[in-house]
Protein backbone atom coordinates (compact mmCIF):
# COMPACT_ATOMS: atom_id res chain seq x y z
CA UNK A 1 0.00 0.00 0.00
CA UNK A 2 2.81 2.39 0.92
CA UNK A 3 4.63 1.70 -2.34
CA UNK A 4 1.51 2.53 -4.34
CA UNK A 5 1.22 5.83 -2.47
CA UNK A 6 4.86 6.62 -3.22
CA UNK A 7 4.23 5.80 -6.87
CA UNK A 8 1.32 8.24 -6.98
CA UNK A 9 3.55 10.96 -5.54
CA UNK A 10 6.22 10.13 -8.14
CA UNK A 11 3.61 10.63 -10.88
CA UNK A 12 3.30 14.29 -9.88
CA UNK A 13 7.07 14.61 -9.36
CA UNK A 14 6.84 15.14 -5.61
CA UNK A 15 9.17 13.53 -3.08
CA UNK A 16 7.75 13.03 0.39
CA UNK A 17 9.35 15.16 3.08
CA UNK A 18 12.10 13.11 4.77
CA UNK A 19 12.63 12.90 8.52
CA UNK A 20 12.29 16.44 9.80
CA UNK A 21 15.64 16.37 11.56
CA UNK A 22 17.30 16.09 8.14
CA UNK A 23 15.53 19.28 7.00
CA UNK A 24 16.87 21.45 9.82
CA UNK A 25 19.41 24.08 8.79
CA UNK A 26 20.96 26.19 11.54
CA UNK A 27 18.06 25.32 13.79
CA UNK A 28 15.42 26.27 11.21
CA UNK A 29 13.11 23.89 9.36
CA UNK A 30 12.80 24.64 5.65
CA UNK A 31 11.23 22.32 3.08
CA UNK A 32 12.35 23.09 -0.46
CA UNK A 33 11.15 23.08 -3.15
CA UNK A 34 7.63 23.83 -1.95
CA UNK A 35 5.85 21.84 -4.71
CA UNK A 36 2.58 23.51 -3.73
CA UNK A 37 1.22 23.62 -7.27
CA UNK A 38 2.04 19.96 -7.90
CA UNK A 39 0.34 18.89 -4.65
CA UNK A 40 -2.74 20.96 -5.49
CA UNK A 41 -2.95 19.65 -9.07
CA UNK A 42 -4.41 16.28 -8.04
CA UNK A 43 -7.61 17.86 -6.73
CA UNK A 44 -10.64 19.26 -8.54
CA UNK A 45 -11.29 22.98 -8.20
CA UNK A 46 -14.17 22.36 -5.79
CA UNK A 47 -12.06 20.16 -3.54
CA UNK A 48 -9.08 22.51 -3.81
CA UNK A 49 -11.18 25.41 -2.56
CA UNK A 50 -12.01 23.41 0.58
CA UNK A 51 -8.39 22.35 1.05
CA UNK A 52 -7.13 25.93 0.82
CA UNK A 53 -9.56 26.89 3.55
CA UNK A 54 -8.24 24.03 5.67
CA UNK A 55 -4.62 25.08 5.07
CA UNK A 56 -5.45 28.65 6.03
CA UNK A 57 -7.20 27.48 9.21
CA UNK A 58 -4.47 25.21 10.54
CA UNK A 59 -1.48 27.36 9.56
CA UNK A 60 -2.90 30.86 9.96
CA UNK A 61 -1.64 31.72 6.47
CA UNK A 62 -3.90 33.60 4.05
CA UNK A 63 -5.13 31.86 0.90
CA UNK A 64 -3.07 34.22 -1.27
CA UNK A 65 -0.19 35.30 0.96
CA UNK A 66 2.51 37.72 -0.04
CA UNK A 67 6.12 36.58 -0.27
CA UNK A 68 6.94 38.25 3.05
CA UNK A 69 4.00 36.51 4.75
CA UNK A 70 4.97 33.12 3.33
CA UNK A 71 8.56 33.39 4.49
CA UNK A 72 7.76 34.84 7.90
CA UNK A 73 8.88 32.49 10.67
CA UNK A 74 7.13 31.08 13.67
CA UNK A 75 7.93 28.71 16.53
CA UNK A 76 5.77 25.62 16.60
CA UNK A 77 5.69 22.62 18.90
CA UNK A 78 6.81 19.43 17.23
CA UNK A 79 4.00 17.49 18.90
CA UNK A 80 1.36 19.90 17.59
CA UNK A 81 2.84 19.78 14.09
CA UNK A 82 2.69 15.98 14.12
CA UNK A 83 -0.96 16.09 15.19
CA UNK A 84 -1.85 18.57 12.43
CA UNK A 85 -0.05 16.40 9.86
CA UNK A 86 -1.98 13.28 10.84
CA UNK A 87 -5.25 15.23 11.04
CA UNK A 88 -4.62 16.56 7.53
CA UNK A 89 -4.06 13.02 6.25
CA UNK A 90 -7.46 12.09 7.66
CA UNK A 91 -8.97 15.23 6.15
CA UNK A 92 -7.63 14.35 2.71
CA UNK A 93 -8.91 10.79 3.18
CA UNK A 94 -12.33 12.16 4.15
CA UNK A 95 -12.51 14.60 1.23
CA UNK A 96 -11.69 11.86 -1.28
CA UNK A 97 -14.44 9.66 0.08
CA UNK A 98 -17.06 12.35 0.49
CA UNK A 99 -16.42 13.93 -2.92
CA UNK A 100 -17.16 10.59 -4.58
CA UNK A 101 -20.28 10.18 -2.48
CA UNK A 102 -21.31 13.71 -3.35
CA UNK A 103 -21.00 12.91 -7.05
CA UNK A 104 -23.20 9.86 -6.58
CA UNK A 105 -25.70 11.79 -4.47
CA UNK A 106 -25.86 14.52 -7.08
CA UNK A 107 -26.36 11.99 -9.86
CA UNK A 108 -29.23 10.40 -7.95
CA UNK A 109 -30.73 13.83 -7.27
CA UNK A 110 -30.63 14.74 -10.95
CA UNK A 111 -32.11 11.41 -12.01
CA UNK A 112 -34.86 11.81 -9.40
CA UNK A 113 -35.50 15.47 -10.21
CA UNK A 114 -39.09 14.83 -11.32
CA UNK A 115 -39.82 12.19 -8.71
CA UNK A 116 -39.93 11.83 -4.94
CA UNK A 117 -37.38 10.23 -2.65
CA UNK A 118 -38.54 7.21 -0.69
CA UNK A 119 -35.83 7.33 1.95
CA UNK A 120 -32.96 9.37 3.40
CA UNK A 121 -30.10 10.39 1.15
CA UNK A 122 -26.48 9.39 1.65
CA UNK A 123 -25.86 12.86 3.06
CA UNK A 124 -28.75 12.52 5.54
CA UNK A 125 -27.38 9.20 6.77
CA UNK A 126 -23.90 10.70 7.13
CA UNK A 127 -25.21 13.61 9.18
CA UNK A 128 -26.93 11.20 11.56
CA UNK A 129 -23.68 9.43 12.42
CA UNK A 130 -22.46 8.68 15.91
CA UNK A 131 -20.24 10.89 18.04
CA UNK A 132 -17.14 8.69 17.63
CA UNK A 133 -13.97 10.64 18.38
CA UNK A 134 -11.38 10.67 15.64
CA UNK A 135 -8.52 11.20 18.04
CA UNK A 136 -9.94 9.38 21.07
CA UNK A 137 -11.60 11.68 23.58
CA UNK A 138 -11.18 15.42 23.97
CA UNK A 139 -8.37 16.64 21.81
CA UNK A 140 -6.99 20.07 21.08
CA UNK A 141 -6.97 19.26 17.37
CA UNK A 142 -10.76 18.94 17.35
CA UNK A 143 -11.02 22.71 17.71
CA UNK A 144 -9.38 22.94 14.27
CA UNK A 145 -12.42 21.30 12.71
CA UNK A 146 -15.06 23.07 14.80
CA UNK A 147 -14.94 26.25 12.76
CA UNK A 148 -14.81 24.35 9.48
CA UNK A 149 -18.07 22.50 9.93
CA UNK A 150 -21.61 23.84 10.15
CA UNK A 151 -25.00 22.60 9.04
CA UNK A 152 -26.80 23.68 5.87
CA UNK A 153 -30.41 23.06 4.89
CA UNK A 154 -29.70 22.32 1.23
CA UNK A 155 -26.84 20.82 -0.74
CA UNK A 156 -25.85 23.40 -3.33
CA UNK A 157 -22.28 22.40 -4.07
CA UNK A 158 -19.49 20.26 -2.67
CA UNK A 159 -18.42 22.91 -0.16
CA UNK A 160 -21.93 23.12 1.32
CA UNK A 161 -22.15 19.33 1.27
CA UNK A 162 -18.93 18.95 3.26
CA UNK A 163 -19.74 21.76 5.68
CA UNK A 164 -23.12 20.16 6.34
CA UNK A 165 -21.45 17.49 8.45
CA UNK A 166 -21.59 18.09 12.19
CA UNK A 167 -18.34 17.28 14.08
CA UNK A 168 -19.47 13.84 15.24
CA UNK A 169 -20.34 12.67 11.73
CA UNK A 170 -17.17 14.20 10.33
CA UNK A 171 -15.04 12.30 12.83
CA UNK A 172 -16.80 9.06 12.01
CA UNK A 173 -16.47 9.50 8.24
CA UNK A 174 -12.78 10.39 8.52
CA UNK A 175 -12.05 7.13 10.34
CA UNK A 176 -9.66 4.91 8.40
CA UNK A 177 -11.45 1.80 7.19
CA UNK A 178 -8.70 -0.78 7.60
CA UNK A 179 -6.16 -1.72 10.25
CA UNK A 180 -3.47 -1.72 7.58
CA UNK A 181 -4.20 1.94 6.80
CA UNK A 182 -4.00 2.84 10.50
CA UNK A 183 -0.63 1.11 10.85
CA UNK A 184 0.63 2.79 7.68
CA UNK A 185 -0.24 6.29 8.94
CA UNK A 186 1.32 5.56 12.34
CA UNK A 187 4.56 4.27 10.79
CA UNK A 188 4.76 7.14 8.31
CA UNK A 189 4.17 9.74 11.03
CA UNK A 190 6.79 8.11 13.26
CA UNK A 191 9.32 8.08 10.41
CA UNK A 192 8.70 11.78 9.74
CA UNK A 193 8.50 13.19 13.26
CA UNK A 194 10.23 10.57 15.36
CA UNK A 195 8.87 9.30 18.67
CA UNK A 196 6.44 12.06 19.66
CA UNK A 197 4.48 10.74 22.64
CA UNK A 198 3.04 13.65 24.56
CA UNK A 199 2.27 17.31 24.03
CA UNK A 200 2.22 18.00 27.76
CA UNK A 201 5.95 17.78 28.38
CA UNK A 202 7.73 20.98 29.38
CA UNK A 203 10.66 19.75 27.30
CA UNK A 204 8.66 19.33 24.11
CA UNK A 205 10.73 20.34 21.07
CA UNK A 206 9.97 23.68 19.44
CA UNK A 207 10.75 24.15 15.77
CA UNK A 208 11.49 27.43 14.02
CA UNK A 209 9.99 27.31 10.56
CA UNK A 210 8.32 29.41 7.88
CA UNK A 211 4.63 29.48 7.08
CA UNK A 212 5.57 28.33 3.58
CA UNK A 213 7.03 25.11 5.00
CA UNK A 214 3.94 24.60 7.18
CA UNK A 215 1.77 24.94 4.08
CA UNK A 216 3.95 22.40 2.25
CA UNK A 217 3.55 19.86 5.05
CA UNK A 218 -0.23 20.27 5.23
CA UNK A 219 -0.69 20.02 1.45
CA UNK A 220 1.46 16.88 1.40
CA UNK A 221 -0.57 15.34 4.22
CA UNK A 222 -3.88 16.04 2.45
CA UNK A 223 -2.54 14.50 -0.77
CA UNK A 224 -1.26 11.52 1.23
CA UNK A 225 -4.75 10.99 2.65
CA UNK A 226 -6.34 11.18 -0.78
CA UNK A 227 -3.86 8.66 -2.22
CA UNK A 228 -4.35 6.44 0.82
CA UNK A 229 -8.09 6.22 0.17
CA UNK A 230 -7.49 5.29 -3.47
CA UNK A 231 -4.87 2.63 -2.75
CA UNK A 232 -6.82 1.17 0.15
CA UNK A 233 -9.90 0.89 -2.06
CA UNK A 234 -7.88 -0.71 -4.86
CA UNK A 235 -6.12 -3.25 -2.63
CA UNK A 236 -9.31 -4.15 -0.76
CA UNK A 237 -10.83 -5.29 -4.06
CA UNK A 238 -7.95 -7.75 -4.52
CA UNK A 239 -7.00 -8.66 -0.97
CA UNK A 240 -9.52 -8.30 1.83
CA UNK A 241 -8.13 -5.86 4.38
CA UNK A 242 -8.90 -6.07 8.09
CA UNK A 243 -11.63 -3.73 9.26
CA UNK A 244 -10.59 -1.02 11.67
CA UNK A 245 -13.03 -1.02 14.55
CA UNK A 246 -13.05 1.79 17.09
CA UNK A 247 -14.16 0.77 20.57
Amino acid sequence: MYLLILYKFSEISVHLVPKLSSCLYNGRLEILPSKDWDLESIHSMEVLDIIRKHVSTVTGLKSNPSVNESWATTHIRKFWLARVYVASILYGYFLKSVSLRYSLERSLSLSDHHGHRTGPSFHDRYRCGSQDAMFGGKSDIQSVWHNLIRQEEEIEDLKCYVMGFHPGSFQRCAKLRSKEAVQLVECHSHALFGNVKSGLSHHDDFILTSFSSLRRLVLEAVAFGSFLWETEDYIDNVYKLKDHEVV
